[in-house]
């Protein structure tokens, strides 16, 4: 099990929290509805063409940003994957179906 983390943030002093805040409040705005309270780790699915696993820490695709945090919108929403490349914040969205959704512990 993996403890939950923001990608890129240290864990100490609260600054987690703030900076997943503040995700959740730009991935609001992206998606049009508030993102539901699970805290995702990885998904399994299908991902540009090819089944994949995106992983909170590691890059989205080879040589790609990195998974800053995912974030589930709801049953008939794509959930959001936040990414940082060097400074600069993206969103990519993942449609259904996922094959799987592993969460925090």
């Amino acid at each position: 099990m993996t403890s939950f983390f923001v990608a890129g943030i240290d864990s100490e002093g609260g600054r987690t929290e703030e900076a997943y805040s503040e995700l959740r409040e730009r991935s609001e705005l992206a998606a049009g509805c508030p993102a539901r309270s699970r805290r995702i780790f990885k998904l399994s699915c299908r991902f540009d063409g090819q089944d994949r696993e995106i992983q909170v820490g590691k890059p989205l695709s080879k040589d790609g940003a990195v998974v800053v945090a995912i974030l589930d919108h709801g049953r008939f929403e794509a959930f959001c994957v936040h990414t940082d490349d060097g400074g600069q914040s993206q969103l990519a969205r993942v449609n259904h179906p996922v094959y799987s959704v592993t969460e925090f512990s």
